[in-house]
C-alpha cells in the first residue's frame, strides 16, 4: 500500500473505517511455542500532529527517547493525563477528532527466533490494546490500520517479515480519531500501546483459527452436551484433532478425529460433570491438538466450566438458580502505570475481592485483558463483560446548552435530551460499522471464558438503532448468553432491565412491576467517605427475587502518582493544569489509588456476607445466602464477652454444632449457654464463620460474616463526690472565674462562655481550643451536590457565641464545687436565626457535667434550616493526653449513622496517630458511632473519660486543621490535639452520585424539639 502523511490521517475522520488488513477476530489463545513478546523498551518520536510525525520513508526520521511497552506516554513525560467523566475534552464536532493531534511513533527491531526458521510459520503481529488508533509498518511496508483501544488486533506479516535479517517494527499511534467519540468512559485520557504486544507464529500445516465451546446442559441440569465449533486452517489435505479434556489429571474425553475442510464441529456427552458457577469454580482443561502426519502442529489449551446461562421465571439463573450478584465495577488502573497493569497487580486485586466477599464484576466500560479473565475463571467471578463503548459526552453537550437535569433518575426532561444526544452516533447509521464491530470483538476474543455470564453493549451511549444491530450480531455469535445493556431503558432489546442510582422507591416499583429482572450496574458511589445506604438496597435484593443486586461505582480510585518536592501526591482532575475536567470525580473507589481497602469496602464486606446470622434473646438464626454452595466448608465459632472495668473478659467460647446448611436454608439454634459469673457491665454473644480451608485467595480462618448481640447490661454504680471547702480558692474578674485547690485547677472564660483551661491532680485535660458547641463537619463529597450549600446557606459554618447570661453559683449542693449557667444565642451572622442555648457546667472534685439545651429560633421558621451538619463539644487537649485513646464502642475504624455495620461493639485501644482515616481528597473522617465511654489516656494510665448521659456518642479524636481548605492530603494542618464529642452526626448517603441521606439518618432540627443532652468530663485515676 502507497501512503502519506495526508492519507494516513484521513482514516482518522472516518468512522465507517474502523480497521484496514486486521484479520478476523478470533478467541483467544497464543501458541504454545511459538509466542515471542515484543513487549520492553522501544524507540520513541512524540509529535503534535500526525502531519508532522516521522515515517518509515523518512532516513531522517529521529527518535530522541525511550518508552516502555506496555505504556503510556503521558505516564512516561510526553504530554498530560486529562481526566473527563462526562464531557469531551475537545470541540464536539463527529467524526472530526481535534486537528491538535498528538501522535506517538514507535519502534523497534526483532529477529525471529532460530527454532521458528525451519518452520513453515504464518506470522502475526498482535496487539492486545492500543489507545487510541494506530497504524502498523513492518520493514517500511504499510501493514495496515486499527481502531477500538481496548480491543486486540491481529495482522498477517507473513508477505513482509525477514526471517535471516533484522525486522524493524513501526506503530504509529494517534491520540484521537472518529472513535474517541464513542470512547468516553469515566477515566484518565492515556494514549499509547498499553497492553502486550506479540509475535505470533502458526503452522500453515495446520492450526486453529478459531474456536468456540458451549457446554449446553440438560432439562435437569445434570449432564451436559459438549460443544466444540472450530475453523481449522490446514495446508495439509488431511489431518487429525485431537479433543482432550481432563480434570485433576483425570481424562474424560480423549478422541481422535480425521478431518478435512476448515470448519468442525464436535459434541460430546458428559456425564454429570461438576458444575462451574463462581461460589465453586470447577474447571477442566480442554487440550485441542491438530495433527499433520502424527505430528503435532498446532495445541490449544482452554478452562471449560460446565454451566448454563438463562433468564428463566423472570430471574437472571445459572444451572437452573437465580443468582445474587455482590458486585464492583472495575476499571484497569495503577497508581504509576494507568491502565497497564501488571498481572501480579490485577491478580491481587481479585484476591481482595473474594476477601471482601464479592463475586461479580462489571468490566467497566471495556474488555479486560486476557488474563483477568483467566483468573476471574479460576476464582470464581460472575462477569458482565463490557463492549468498549461510551459516548456519554453527547448528553453535556446539549445539556449544558439549556441547563438541563441530570439527576440519576429518568425525568421526561433528561429523556428528552437523551433523544437529542442519540442522533450523535448511537442513532445515526455512519456509525453501525463502529459500534457492530466492538460488539462483535467482544464476543469472539471472551466466548469461551466460563466466568462470563452476561454480554453489555456499553456504557451511557443513549439508545439507537446501532444497539440493536450490535445485539444482532451478538445474537448470531452466541445465543448461550443474555446481553445487558443499561441505556435500553425499556430492555426492548435487552434480556433484563439496568439502572443506575435509583431511589429505593424505584426499586420497589420494578420489583412489583416488571417481568424481567433487574440489575443495577452501578449503585453506592463509593466517593470519599461513602457509600451509605448499602444495607437499605442489600434488604431490597434479598426481598424480591427479581431484583438481583449490583455492581458498586466502582472498585478504586484513579490517582495518579506524583511526587512534587519530596511529597507524595494521588493526582486527580486539574492537577495536571487540563482543561475541561471533572476534578475529584475519578476519586470514587472502594480501593485508595494504591489498591489499599478504604472504610467503604469493609462496610460493604459486612452488608454482603453471604451467610448472614440473626441473633435474639433466644436463638441463633443463620440463613445460608449462597445460591450453590452448602456450609460444609465454613465454621462457625462463639464467644460470650463482658465489658466492664474500661476492659473486656472472655467468658465462654466455643464452636457451634452446625446441621447442614444448603444454599438459601435457614437453621436456628439455641443460644450457647454460658456461666453468670459476671454481674457488672455489658455482655455480648459474637458469632463468626470462618473458612475452612485455604484457598489461593483466601487464608484458611478467614471471617467471612459475623454477628453479635447485646445480651445483658448491669446497672452502673453511681459513685458519690464530696470536697473540703477550707482547700478549694474561687478567683473571679471581669473576664475569667478560676477554681483552685489541691487535687483542681478550673478557668472559664466569661466573655466566650466556655472553659479556658482544667486541670485535676497536676494533670491537664483540658486546654486551649474551642471548648464549646460546634455545628460543621469538613464537607464530604456527598454533601456536595445539595447539603453543603445547604447548610452554607443557613450559615452553619460560621456560627457565633453570643452570651446572654453568665450565672455562677458555689457550693450549689454538697457534691458540686461550682454551677456556671451559660444562656446564649448560637447564631450565623446575617441571618436571623441561631439555637438559644441553655449550658449548665457543674465542677466536681474531678468531674465536670454539662448540660446543654439547644431551641432552634428564627424570626419565621422559613429562616430556620431543616437540617445541619453534626453537633456537639469539641474540646482542645494537651500532647501528653491521648497519645493512646481507649473506648468503648465500634471500632476499629470509622463509622457513622447509615455506614456502622462493619464495626463491631467492643474495647478498642488505638494509638491517637491512627484515628484518623485520610481520604485522598481530605473529608470528614474518623467518626466513632455508638460510644458509650471514652478515654484519653495518660502516661501513668490515668486520662480523661468521656461519656454522654444515658446516651451513646460519638467521638473523633484528631490534630486535622484546614481539612475543608485541603485538597490533598498533605495540605491537611496538623496543630494541636482536640477531641470532637458528638451529639448527633447526619448520616453519608450517595448523594454525589445518587440518593442523598434518607430520612432516618438526617440530623432534623426543629424549634418544637429541643436538643437535650448532658456530656460528662472525668480524671480517671
Amino acid at each position: 500500500m502507497t501512503y502519506n502523511a495526508k492519507s494516513l490521517e484521513s482514516v482518522l475522520s472516518n468512522p465507517k473505517i474502523v480497521e484496514i488488513n486486521r484479520l478476523d477476530s478470533r478467541a483467544y489463545y497464543l501458541p504454545c511455542d511459538s509466542t515471542l513478546s515484543l513487549n520492553g523498551n522501544w524507540d520513541f518520536n512524540y509529535s503534535q500532529s500526525p502531519l508532522e510525525a516521522p515515517l518509515p520513508l523518512d532516513k531522517n526520521a529521529e527518535f530522541p527517547n525511550k518508552l516502555t511497552v506496555p505504556g503510556h506516554w503521558q505516564l512516561q513525560g510526553h504530554g498530560k493525563p486529562h481526566y473527563t467523566n462526562v464531557v469531551f475534552p475537545f470541540a464536539v464536532d463527529p467524526p472530526n477528532p481535534p486537528s491538535q493531534n498528538p501522535t506517538g511513533t514507535y519502534r523497534r527491531t526483532f529477529v525471529v527466533p532460530d527454532e521458528w526458521k525451519s518452520k513453515p510459520f504464518s506470522f502475526r503481529l498482535r496487539f492486545e490494546g492500543v489507545d487510541n488508533s494506530f497504524h502498523i509498518f513492518l520493514n517500511g511496508k504499510l501493514i495496515g490500520y486499527n481502531e477500538g483501544s481496548r480491543n486486540a488486533s491481529e495482522f498477517d506479516v507473513a508477505e513482509h517479515i525477514l526471517l535471516d535479517d533484522v525486522n524493524e517494527i513501526w506503530v504509529r499511534v494517534y491520540q484521537w480519531s472518529s472513535s474517541s467519540y464513542i470512547e468516553d468512559q469515566d477515566q484518565w485520557w492515556l494514549s499509547g500501546i498499553f497492553r502486550d504486544v506479540y509475535l505470533l507464529g502458526f503452522n500453515k500445516r495446520g492450526f486453529i483459527e478459531d474456536f468456540n465451546i458451549v457446554t449446553d446442559l440438560d432439562k435437569d441440569y445434570l449432564d451436559s452436551k459438549l460443544t466444540i465449533n472450530l475453523k481449522i486452517s490446514a495446508a495439509a489435505l488431511n489431518y487429525k484433532l485431537q479433543v482432550l479434556l481432563r480434570r485433576e489429571g483425570n481424562e474424560v474425553i480423549n478422541e481422535f478425529f480425521n478431518l478435512e475442510g476448515s470448519n468442525v464441529s464436535k459434541s460430546f456427552q458428559v456425564r454429570n460433570p461438576l458444575k462451574w458457577t463462581a461460589e465453586s469454580p470447577n474447571l477442566y482443561k480442554l487440550e485441542l491438538l491438530v495433527l499433520v502426519n502424527n505430528e503435532i502442529t498446532n495445541r490449544v489449551e482452554q478452562d471449560v466450566g460446565f454451566r448454563k446461562i438463562e433468564i428463566k421465571n423472570g430471574t437472571l439463573r445459572v444451572n437452573g438458580k437465580s443468582i445474587l450478584l455482590r458486585g464492583v465495577n472495575r476499571h484497569d488502573h495503577h497508581p504509576m502505570f494507568g491502565r497497564a497493569v501488571p498481572l501480579e497487580y490485577i491478580k491481587r486485586d481479585l484476591y481482595i475481592m473474594k476477601k471482601h466477599n464479592i463475586n461479580a464484576i462489571r468490566t467497566s466500560h471495556y474488555p479486560n485483558h486476557p488474563n483477568f479473565y483467566e483468573l476471574a475463571n479460576r476464582l470464581g467471578f460472575w462477569i458482565l463483560d463490557e463492549a468498549d463503548l461510551e459516548c456519554h459526552g453527547f448528553f453535556e453537550a446539549v445539556r449544558r446548552a439549556v441547563g438541563g437535569n441530570d439527576d440519576a433518575e429518568y425525568d421526561e426532561e433528561k429523556l428528552r435530551l437523551f433523544k437529542l444526544a442519540n442522533k450523535f452516533t448511537s442513532d445515526n447509521k455512519d456509525w453501525e460499522t463502529a459500534y457492530v464491530d466492538r460488539a462483535y470483538q467482544l464476543v469472539k476474543r471472551d466466548f469461551n471464558q466460563p466466568c462470563v455470564v452476561l454480554w453489555s453493549l456499553g456504557n451511557e451511549a443513549f439508545y439507537g438503532c446501532n444497539h440493536k444491530s450490535m445485539v444482532a450480531k451478538i445474537r448470531e455469535l452466541d445465543t448461550s448468553r443474555p446481553i445487558h445493556y443499561e441505556g435500553d431503558l425499556e430492555a426492548e432489546s435487552a434480556d433484563l432491565y439496568s439502572r443506575m442510582y435509583p431511589l429505593l422507591q424505584t426499586l420497589e416499583k420494578f420489583a412489583n412491576q416488571s417481568e424481567k429482572p433487574l440489575i443495577l450496574c452501578e449503585y453506592g458511589h463509593a466517593m470519599g467517605n461513602s457509600p451509605g445506604l448499602l444495607r437499605q438496597y442489600q434488604n431490597y435484593f434479598y426481598k424480591y427475587d427479581l431484583l438481583q443486586g449490583g455492581f458498586i461505582w466502582e472498585w478504586a480510585n484513579h490517582g495518579l502518582y506524583v511526587n512534587k518536592n519530596g511529597i507524595d501526591i494521588y493526582c486527580y482532575g486539574g492537577d495536571f493544569g487540563e482543561y475541561p475536567h471533572d476534578g475529584v470525580f475519578i476519586m470514587d473507589g472502594l480501593l485508595d489509588s494504591q489498591h489499599n481497602p478504604t472504610p467503604g469496602l469493609i462496610e460493604y464486606a459486612k452488608v454482603i456476607e453471604p451467610i448472614v446470622i440473626k441473633i435474639d434473646k433466644t436463638k441463633i438464626k443463620i440463613t445460608n445466602k449462597f445460591d450453590f454452595i452448602d456450609l460444609d466448608d465454613y465454621i462457625a465459632t462463639y464467644q460470650v464477652i463482658n465489658f466492664s472495668d474500661l476492659d473486656k473478659k472472655l467468658i465462654k467460647s466455643g464452636e457451634l454444632s452446625l446441621p447442614k446448611i444448603s444454599a438459601q436454608e435457614t437453621i436456628e439454634l439455641p443460644l450457647p449457654e454460658y456461666p453468670q459469673t459476671v454481674l457488672c457491665g455489658t455482655n455480648y454473644l459474637e458469632v463468626h464463620f470462618r473458612t475452612r480451608n485455604q484457598t489461593e485467595a483466601v487464608d484458611c480462618g478467614h471471617v467471612v460474616s459475623w454477628s453479635q448481640y447485646e445480651l445483658e447490661r448491669f446497672p452502673k454504680k453511681l459513685a458519690h463526690q464530696t470536697y473540703n471547702k477550707n482547700f478549694i480558692e474561687f478567683i473571679e474578674d471581669n473576664r475569667t472565674f478560676q477554681i483552685k485547690s489541691s487535687y483542681t485547677n478550673f478557668s472559664f472564660d466569661k466573655i466566650s462562655g466556655c472553659i479556658l483551661n482544667w486541670e485535676s491532680d497536676n494533670k491537664n485535660l483540658i486546654t486551649n481550643g474551642i471548648n464549646n458547641l460546634t455545628f460543621w463537619r469538613p464537607s464530604i463529597n456527598n454533601d456536595a451536590p445539595v447539603d453543603e450549600p445547604y447548610w452554607r446557606k443557613f450559615g452553619l459554618d460560621h456560627m457565633q457565641y453570643n452570651i446572654r447570661s453568665i450565672q455562677i453559683s458555689k457550693y450549689p449542693d454538697s457534691e458540686r464545687l461550682a454551677l456556671i449557667r451559660v444562656e446564649s444565642l448560637i447564631s450565623p451572622p446575617i441571618l436571623s436565626w441561631g439555637f438559644k442555648t441553655i449550658q449548665e457546667y457543674s465542677i466536681f472534685t474531678n468531674e465536670i457535667k454539662i448540660y446543654t439545651k439547644l431551641t432552634p429560633e428564627g424570626f419565621e421558621d422559613v429562616c430556620i434550616p431543616k437540617t445541619i451538619p453534626r453537633l456537639g463539644y469539641e474540646f482542645g487537649i494537651k500532647d501528653g493526653l491521648g497519645d493512646y485513646v481507649k473506648w468503648f464502642g465500634r471500632g476499629p475504624g470509622e463509622s457513622y449513622s447509615d455506614k456502622k455495620e462493619s464495626q463491631k461493639i467492643g474495647v478498642y485501644r488505638l494509638p491517637f496517630n491512627e484515628l484518623d482515616y485520610s481520604y485522598e481528597f481530605p473529608q470528614e473522617n474518623g467518626n466513632h458511632e455508638d460510644t458509650e465511654w471514652l478515654l484519653l489516656e495518660n502516661d501513668d494510665e490515668s486520662g480523661l473519660y468521656v461519656t454522654m448521659e444515658d446516651k451513646s456518642f460519638g467521638f473523633k479524636a484528631s490534630d486535622e486543621y484546614d481539612v475543608q481548605e485541603a485538597k490533598h492530603p498533605h495540605e491537611v494542618k496538623h496543630a494541636s490535639k482536640y477531641v470532637r464529642i458528638d451529639y448527633k452526626q447526619h448520616g453519608i448517603g450517595t448523594g454525589a452520585c445518587g440518593p442523598r441521606v434518607l430520612d432516618e439518618f438526617e440530623f432534623k432540627i426543629s424549634k418544637e424539639s429541643p436538643i437535650i443532652f448532658t456530656v460528662s468530663l472525668k480524671k480517671l485515676k
